[in-house]
């Protein structure tokens, strides 16, 4: 046997390919590894670690290719079995992901992130008993780690257990990656103190702080004087729908201290005021104030290139997300909506210029892309886009929260695999919006199957 198969692999082999997956650098990791695979061609650790440096790079065939050579080489090995899992969870093909996280606990019974993981898949089938179980046992394994505790929360809210989801909500306080910076303060968090001069401030996106915006209201009632911080694009809208009992200001981190007594963030007034579903009534029929004005001079000027006595149907077709599984290709969302007697009327934020021209050239169908409104930077602006359209078709974005929060009639399409956990499990309303219906694309990935429906409802 030569020298360089006697050798046994050693964490120096690995420090220049530890330290450039740490940076991020995925690919001159992989080329580290190609050399040390040369040297340990029968190391089944490396062909491990290569699954995941593609993993991140979310070439998720390669990952199960390199997780299947390691197999291979030791079907003893756990991690391989639940890495090679979320690769197929990653392809959406959460069915097929089971069985390796099954094999993963099997062969490491105390292996809490394989539950934990066996759960968010068993989530996204609509397996509730299976997924609980398993985010139950992750965190009797792990009872410290807030990540197992935020996904049992999100899963009880999808089903509507209010009461036991927030209880567990503000776990996502702890979690870096999932939460926007928190408030550096001394003030004590707020737990119903009716004297205090009580300061809320945001968490999450622009669409978070519009959905929890009508508890503003509920608190109100609870404090001596209210103090709220948004994100400053919200300022004009929200001033004008819910300024009057509240002082509001832009997200800057300019408060002090000297200006409030306790705080709390946004997302977890929840727990105090909606326990139920009735709780949700209300403010789901519409909270957020256009600007009559603006809206009338938009409408005005759209209808002016419109086709006489044409509709006008607002269109939002993807996301900022880093959620790819929620967006629609922009041709493929004209071709399988297919109205008559209907303008298109761009509700997307940022550069679609060139897929709207695509879908001129190739269909001859116009998309009217009103630029007087920067649909990213001018919320108050695109709150008036979008009211005046008489219909929004929008998938999971800031768009449909914003048109659900004005009562606008919304067709919100959710694709496998993505959306908020808040449009709940299997159900076509949502206590959060009255006028948004929902349809869901199935397993079978089929789009034209989920244009079928919302057809037949217009």
């Amino acid at each position: 046997m030569s020298e360089k198969n006697k050798k046994k692999l050693s964490q120096e082999d690995l420090t220049i390919t530890y330290k450039l997956m740490a940076d991020g650098k995925y690919k001159e990791a992989l080329i580290t590894l190609d050399s040390l695979t040369e040297i340990f061609p029968n190391n089944y650790f490396l062909y491990n670690i290569g699954g995941q440096c593609y993993h991140h790079l979310y070439q998720y065939e390669l990952a199960i290719n390199c997780y299947d050579e390691s197999i291979k080489k030791n079907p003893n090995y756990a991690d391989v079995f639940n890495n090679k899992a979320n690769a197929l969870a990653g392809l959406q093909k959460f069915d097929e992901a089971i069985p390796f996280f099954n094999q993963a606990i099997k062969i490491n019974p105390d292996f809490d992130l394989a539950y934990f993981n066996l759960g968010i898949s068993a989530m996204h089938l609509r397996l509730f008993d299976l997924s609980i179980q398993s985010f139950n046992k992750a965190i009797e394994l792990e009872p410290n780690c807030e990540k197992y505790k935020f996904a049992k929360a999100t899963l009880l809210l999808m089903y509507g257990d209010f009461k036991n989801g927030w209880a567990l909500w503000d776990s996502r306080l702890k979690l870096d990656k999932l939460f926007s910076p928190k408030l550096e303060t001394n003030r004590p968090v707020w737990t119903g103190n009716t004297d205090a001069k009580l300061l809320v401030w945001p968490e999450q996106g622009i669409g978070d702080q519009i959905l929890y915006s009508p508890l503003l209201a509920n608190l109100n009632e609870k404090c001596s004087e209210l103090i709220v911080i948004l994100d400053s694009r919200l300022i004009p809208l929200l001033t004008r729908s819910i300024g009057d009992f509240c002082t509001l200001y832009p997200d800057n981190g300019k408060e002090s201290e000297l200006d409030y007594d306790e705080h709390i963030p946004m997302g977890s007034l929840c727990q105090y005021f909606r326990v139920n579903e009735k709780d949700f009534e209300s403010s789901r029929y519409g909270f957020l104030k256009d600007d009559t004005v603006k809206t009338a001079y938009i409408k005005k000027n759209i209808l002016s290139s419109a086709p006489l006595n044409n509709k006008l149907c607002g269109i939002s077709w993807k996301s900022s997300n880093k959620n790819v599984h929620k967006n629609i290709p922009l041709k493929s969302f004209i071709e399988s909506l297919d109205l008559k007697g209907y303008t298109y009327v761009s509700l997307q934020y940022g550069d679609t210029a060139d897929e709207i021209k695509l879908i001129k050239d190739e269909l001859d169908i116009d998309i009217i892309s009103y630029d007087e409104v920067d649909n990213f930077n001018d919320i108050d602006g695109l709150t008036s886009l979008i009211q005046a359209c008489d219909v929004v078709i929008s998938i999971d974005n800031l768009t449909c929260q914003l048109s659900g929060a004005l009562g606008k009639k919304t067709h919100l399409l959710l694709t496998y695999g993505g959306g908020w956990w808040g449009w709940m499990a299997d159900r076509s309303d949502s206590p959060w919006y009255n006028s948004v219906k929902i349809y869901r694309q199935g397993s079978d990935r089929n789009l034209s199957n989920l244009f079928l429906q919302l057809k037949q409802e217009l």
